[in-house]
């Protein structure tokens, strides 16, 4: 394959060691779901681990990997866990998030008891988000059934906002609010059973914009990468000196240039036609290599440090570019699709702004089977 990622494991390095100064020394979690968020999982978490109180995973496969791959952090898993996988979680090691007071608590007990050990989980509060965990007056009632299970260590207590990325965000306090709440119902139950539940509910936006959800920890996921949960959220950090840096680059070259008569198609469906005489770039690269096909017609990449816009349709493995601005280009030449070249940078936000989705979006549908070259350097 002639295409491949560069990932700044200095970068990784900086920006763990910002966001956890920002929320203090034991304050910082890092979320390397979704293969590091297309970063790759192992690499990415070694970085980070220095850095973290917590490594958060959403599969138990991930968390398997990790241990694997040599990470001795405490690491969470936020997402489900078959219950044929229980006996492999606890060989793990891990922490699992848990919404489930019936058949699978009592699978979890009993794969617990049968390693002769307690099963460290996260009970999830659904404060308004409506998709995983309890609602906040279920949380009394749930740990008194966890209590009468002494297999199960209720370690923490969580949840997950919906738009922190807002600067005016009532909605968020309002979530806070709600989990505070069942926090304080269940109180006189932790206090009874001496337990010290770990409280979390920020991700990468709350913790920067809003100081008071940050709790026992912050759980920072797309941050740790450099990239900015929104507009409002990068500027509002910036103002108070938080400066990230992208860890990711995407590169390759042109395969091949070709003069194509003015008038002429290019590409599928012949969604764009030559407006003059000009030189095309052909790119090994498209949407079975994570360029999305939403950037036909709108996107660019750089050659010679410059952009040079893609016509036509985005193919499974191909992509077409203007090289009207890079004369000098020519089969071999570096195309940078993520990056910078000169003084000129494309990066996730452009694509996700061309394709009208998010950051997140972009990266974490980078496929992982793209080689990966890891870059040991400070930024």
């Amino acid at each position: 394959m002639i295409g491949r990622l560069r990932i700044s494991l200095g970068a990784i390095r900086h920006n763990a060691k910002m966001l956890r100064d920002m929320v203090g020394p034991k304050h910082a979690a890092f979320v390397v779901k979704s293969n590091a968020y297309g970063h790759g999982l192992v690499e990415t978490a070694l970085a980070a681990e220095p850095f973290a109180r917590r490594v958060c995973v959403y599969t138990l496969e991930e968390a398997v990997a990790l241990r694997d791959g040599g990470i001795t952090a405490p690491i969470l898993v936020l997402g489900p866990v078959p219950p044929d996988a229980l006996n492999d979680a606890m060989a793990a090691n891990v922490d699992l998030a848990l919404w489930d007071t019936g058949a699978f608590a009592r699978k979890l007990a009993g794969a617990a008891r049968n390693r002769q050990t307690r099963a460290p989980v996260h009970v999830k509060v659904n404060t308004g988000l409506n998709r995983l965990g309890f609602e906040p007056h279920e949380l009394v009632d749930a740990v008194e059934d966890y209590l009468h299970m002494p297999e199960l260590n209720i370690a923490g207590v969580f949840s997950h906002l919906s738009s922190a990325e807002e600067l005016d965000s009532p909605f968020t306090m309002h979530q806070l609010e709600r989990f505070e709440h069942a926090l304080a119902l269940a109180e006189p139950l932790f206090a009874k059973g001496e337990i010290v539940p770990l409280r979390h509910i920020a991700a990468s936006a709350a913790a920067m914009l809003w100081p008071q959800t940050r709790l026992d920890f912050s759980r920072f996921g797309i941050a740790l990468y450099g990239l900015w949960p929104s507009k409002q959220t990068r500027e509002a950090s910036q103002a108070n000196g938080i400066v990230l840096e992208p860890a990711l680059s995407y590169e390759s070259e042109l395969v091949v240039v070709r003069p194509v008569a003015a008038g002429s198609p290019i590409g599928y469906g012949a969604s764009y036609h030559a407006a003059r005489d000009m030189r095309v770039g052909v790119v090994p690269a498209g949407y079975g290599d994570g360029v999305p096909r939403a950037l036909s017609n709108r996107g660019a990449f750089l050659v010679d440090g410059v952009r040079c816009p893609i016509v036509g349709r985005v193919a499974m493995n191909v992509t077409e570019i203007d090289l009207s601005a890079a004369p000098n280009a020519h089969p071999g030449s570096k195309v940078t699709l993520i990056g910078c070249d000169g003084g000129e940078c494309i990066g996730a936000d452009d694509w996700a702004e061309w394709c009208e989705t998010i950051n997140y979006e972009i990266v974490a549908r980078l496929p992982a089977d793209l080689p990966r070259i890891y870059m040991d350097e400070d930024p």
